[in-house]
């Protein structure tokens, strides 16, 4: 399996407390890595040292074979890492046109008119070409994440990083989130999903990664992860049993 990123025993945290305390896992090219674990367990951490927010004290963070553990987030996101967020951050007083094409003039390093046509596209994609004129605080919350995604693959990165895209939606909404990652997946991009919503990532991920105090506790198949002992025990618990299970934030 072709490996496009691997943590190696890595380490970090804020101050003087660690919250990823030795984390090690890889994630293949264009799988959909899923993560879960309770609150505290490093998730959204290990995404902030993934894609240069916060720095490694330990360990290396590698990405197509480099070490890219001191690189600047700019730099990261030039050698194709994208990155959406858990509360979405358009700018409110800019249409949704404006706001992809931003990210493609910047992120992508495009210039305003060769951006026009991979902003339209994924507008397109994503089923909001018909509201690109529209003020982006006027989205509801669906479109506010959508927006969101669209930001983030205008550059069409290597590697997607979804933070919890489905919280707040309903059950319909969720499988229309579902459908787009499925899309995402099926046109060649490599994703790791953050993610409560047991039911989007059983639909969507190749491969599960349970964290817990800042550790990879299982790593395998979905169903193999979802039932094994270590997560019904102590992230899980009775939800898995008979019913529908969501990991914690």
């Amino acid at each position: 399996m072709d490996n496009i990123l691997a943590f190696e025993q890595v380490y970090a945290g804020y101050g003087r407390t660690n919250v990823l305390n030795g984390l090690s896992f890889e994630a293949a090219r264009g799988q959909v890595l899923g993560v879960i674990g309770p609150n505290g367990s490093g998730k959204t951490t290990m995404l902030n040292v993934l894609n240069g927010f916060l720095r490694a004290n330990d360990g290396a963070v590698w990405f197509e074979g480099k070490d890219i553990s001191r690189l600047r987030t700019e730099q990261r996101c030039a050698l194709g890492i994208g990155r959406t967020f858990q509360i979405p951050r358009p700018f409110e007083r800019m249409c949704v046109f404006e706001n992809v094409l931003a990210a493609a003039v910047f992120a992508g390093k495009m210039t305003e008119r060769r951006a026009q046509e991979p902003a339209a596209d994924v507008l397109r994609m994503l089923g909001l070409y018909e509201k690109k004129d529209s003020l982006s605080g006027s989205l509801t919350l669906l479109d506010r994440k959508r927006l969101e995604i669209a930001r983030a693959i205008v550059a069409r990165p290597k590697l997607l990083l979804l933070d919890e895209v489905a919280a707040g939606l309903t059950n319909a909404e969720v499988s229309d989130m579902i459908r787009i990652v499925n899309h995402l997946k099926s046109i060649g991009f490599t994703i790791i999903w953050i993610e409560h919503i047991m039911e989007a990532l059983i639909s969507s991920a190749d491969v599960l990664l349970c964290m817990a105090q800042g550790r990879s506790v299982v790593f395998g198949k979905p169903a193999d992860v979802i039932h094994s002992k270590e997560v019904e025990e102590l992230y899980l618990g009775s939800q898995t049993k008979g019913g529908t299970a969501h990991a914690e934030n």
